[in-house]
């Protein structure tokens, strides 16, 4: 495999995933570590200020809310590559804002990736939750998905 897609959002799961990827990538393979900012969290978040939704400016406060996931994305990723160089390798960070399964694909499909990489959190017999953001890419992706179940 010369391109592999690890989808990380800093769970243990996906720190697993991680690894797992790092060990069984040929030293030539190129690994992408992607994070998707999901969009619904930016318009909707789960925890706001109660006073900047009164103060009617919608705008500012999606753009402050993003510019927060931004800097939790980038802490994510930093983490990501200190795994990655712990275990010699180098890795290419990126995010995007969207829809995490279709944003994962897309990514995929984009860079021509030959796996993508998942971690699953559930303790379910199929390995993973209906309705998971593994099992939406699993269902959708025409690239192959690897769904790396436990946290390590």
């Amino acid at each position: 495999m010369r391109k592999i897609l690890v989808a990380f959002d800093g769970s243990e799961a996906s720190e697993f995933a991680l690894k797992k990827a790092l060990s069984f990538a040929q030293k030539n393979s190129k690994i992408f570590v992607f994070y998707v900012i999901d969009e619904d969290e930016v318009r909707w978040p789960s925890r706001i200020d109660i006073s900047l939704i009164w103060s009617g400016n919608i705008v500012e406060l999606e753009n402050n809310i993003l510019e927060i996931h931004k800097k939790y994305a980038e802490r994510l990723l930093e983490k990501a590559r200190k795994i990655a160089k712990r275990k010699g390798r180098d890795v290419k960070l990126s995010y995007d804002v969207g829809y995490p399964p279709d944003k994962i694909i897309e990514f995929a499909e984009k860079q021509k990736c030959d796996l993508i990489v998942l971690g699953s959190k559930a303790r379910t017999q199929l390995g993973f939750m209906l309705g998971s953001v593994a099992q939406k890419v699993a269902v959708k992706s025409k690239v192959p998905v690897l769904i790396v179940k436990g946290s390590g």
